[in-house]
């Protein structure tokens, strides 16, 4: 025997249907009632399967995102870290700058120490030759000029 609505059935009974048009009315409308209940089952369940779907999806494409981030950390940290080595590169050329200047100072310093000495020395010797040959040109002429 079919399925059918009782409810259905009762009415029709009261409504003065037959027996058979009450019982096939009732059967039809559970039928009815039957096929759209496995519709919206089925369409459930093509609904949940879409959506199972779309999260697979979706998840693997965050994970494709939070590996491109990632990346770009490392990249990020990466960057700073030669930044860092460039900063300390130029901090150490610029303290060995300024002791090659100190050092280029001092020994400039130096040199014209001991070439002021060296002049002044010369300077003597060379005064003293300048003197000697003064007195000998002296004499030189001296005896020229007797001679004359």
């Amino acid at each position: 025997m079919s399925t059918m609505i009782s409810e259905v059935y009762t009415a029709f009974k009261a409504a003065g249907v037959t027996e058979q048009e009450a019982r096939q009315a009732a059967e039809a409308l559970s039928a009815e009632n039957m096929a759209t209940r496995n519709i919206i089952a089925e369409d459930k369940r093509d609904l949940i399967a879409s959506i199972t779907a779309l999260r697979q999806e979706i998840s693997g494409q965050i994970d494709r995102v939070w590996q491109a981030i990632s990346g770009v950390r490392q990249e990020v940290s990466d960057l700073r870290q030669e930044v860092s080595g460039v900063k300390q590169e130029v901090s150490d050329l610029r303290q060995e700058n300024s002791s090659t200047r100190q050092d280029l100072s001092s020994e400039i310093a130096s040199v014209r120490q001991d070439l002021s000495g060296e002049i002044a020395s010369v300077r003597k010797d060379l005064s003293g030759e300048i003197v000697s040959v003064r007195k000998d040109l002296s004499g030189e002429i001296a005896s020229v000029r007797q001679d004359l």
